[in-house]
């Protein structure tokens, strides 16, 4: 009778400690936002007289925001990490690159997009921290280091749980396609951030 007693005790523990851990796996509610920082310097701006054949008509940055490694997913077709943090008051998409070079450029596009795949509601890019949009710019000095991009799009209601990337592209050059693309079928939860340790304040 004991044994059996003991026995119902263990399970009756070993299935709260199984509750627990699923509890604490779950994602809270909302993040915080992503930590950034605007580039050190700009080293120039960009020309009125814009091209994108011409790069000296191009913005250039250095000392970008970088990060040791970097965290999220990686996408089909795409060269990125991507994370996506829903925060109250926004919904923030990080893409972080390595720079192949000391003098790598990027471009983003304005017309960039999160779209709910269930209602097909789009949710518009409201615009890049620090960086111009519909531009390539350079950053320079920064050769093998993962630079971070944040970009700011309307909050995500709660029901929203899968979504495409839609980027809206512009023109091409010879080493970069500006072409639009989608990318589709991609479960909010598994874009959100997920940490070993508690997402602490930012307190400088």
């Amino acid at each position: 009778m004991r044994t059996h007693k003991k026995q119902t005790l263990c399970m009756a523990l070993l299935g709260a400690m199984m509750l627990g851990a699923c509890a604490t796996s779950k994602l809270p509610a909302y993040d915080m936002r992503p930590e950034n920082r605007p580039p050190g310097k700009m080293t120039r701006a960009g020309s009125p007289d814009y091209d994108i054949q011409l790069y000296q008509t191009f913005y250039a940055f250095e000392d970008p925001y970088t990060v040791y490694r970097p965290q999220g997913t990686r996408l089909r077709g795409c060269s990125g990490y991507y994370e996506l943090y829903r925060a109250k008051e926004a919904t923030y998409l990080t893409t972080t690159y390595r720079c192949q070079s000391d003098h790598f450029f990027f471009c983003f596009y304005s017309g960039d997009m999160l779209i709910d795949r269930k209602t097909g509601d789009r949710y518009m890019m409201r615009g890049l921290e620090y960086y111009p949009t519909d531009t390539c710019f350079w950053i320079n000095g920064s050769e093998g280091k993962y630079v971070r991009f944040v970009q700011v799009f309307p909050p995500l209601p709660k029901q929203v749980k899968e979504i495409d990337i839609f980027q809206a592209g512009g023109p091409s050059r010879d080493n970069f396609d500006g072409s639009p693309r989608r990318i589709e079928g991609l479960r909010v939860e598994d874009l959100r951030p997920r940490r070993d340790v508690p997402q602490g304040r930012i307190i400088r």
